[in-house]
């Protein structure tokens, strides 16, 4: 096996700005995040339920990359969205973590590489490119237009990728129902688990995996408090997330 099977990253460097891409598409790839980092990008072409400040870009010979700008949550957010703070950039690890779990066959999107531009020691802001995973909404909005046979369905699903995650060595500390994307292919359904900076690589427990299903209900109550989406059958389609 070749380094570059080993690792298909590489890293590179532009002034205060600090890039980890896929080896193959090193250029392009930084050329289109180097604009990211001066503040340059162009206006995206919009994505199918993204986020602000996400969208689809063509660079060079590449196509339909989304660039994901990193954003803080929770408190931290009203008066700090985008600066992080450390020596070890999380959209790095996101990448390397993200990569791991795909080639274990954990169902996840492709990623192609992150950036990080330096604002003074030990800060930064960051983004991730990665390849489109084309018609994906986040669960919560994907149920919330579905038929109920599809939301079961699609609860079913993201309980049987989550086992999938935990058998191949992965704890996800923060699953809730925008960490997945659903999506068509060949008329089936298809659920990815994104969001994988956090990540820890080691033996999964039972706690894990019933720490996983109270995640899921703690978003559920959040999100759908009145019960006007999620069925009750939807709820024991995700318990299976806990059971071995």
């Amino acid at each position: 096996m070749t380094q570059v099977d080993l690792d298909p990253f590489e890293q590179r460097r532009r002034g205060l700005s600090q890039f980890l891409v896929r080896s193959d598409i090193a250029d392009d790839l930084v050329g289109l995040l180097g604009l990211w980092a001066s503040r340059d990008l162009p206006a995206p072409r919009p994505l199918l339920g993204g986020r602000g400040g996400v969208g689809l870009y063509d660079a060079g010979e590449l196509r339909d990359v989304v660039v994901r700008p990193s954003r803080r949550g929770g408190f931290v957010a009203r008066f700090n969205r985008e600066f992080y703070f450390g020596f070890r950039p999380r959209a790095f690890r996101e990448v390397r973590r993200t990569e791991i779990l795909r080639r274990r066959g954990v169902p996840t999107v492709e990623m192609l590489g992150a950036a990080v531009h330096w604002s003074g020691p030990g800060c930064y802001r960051s983004a991730v490119a990665s390849a489109y995973a084309v018609g994906a909404v986040n669960l919560w909005e994907f149920l919330r237009a579905a038929s109920p046979l599809d939301r079961v369905l699609a609860c079913e699903i993201a309980a049987r990728s989550t086992r999938v995650l935990h058998d191949s060595g992965g704890v996800h500390p923060d699953l809730n129902l925008k960490n997945y994307l659903v999506r068509r292919r060949q008329g089936e359904l298809e659920v990815l688990i994104i969001d994988c900076d956090r990540i820890v690589l080691r033996h999964v427990e039972a706690r894990d995996r019933q720490h996983a299903f109270d995640r899921l209900c703690r978003s559920i109550r959040r999100l759908d408090p009145t019960s006007a989406v999620l069925s009750l059958e939807c709820v024991e389609a995700l318990r299976r997330v806990a059971t071995k």
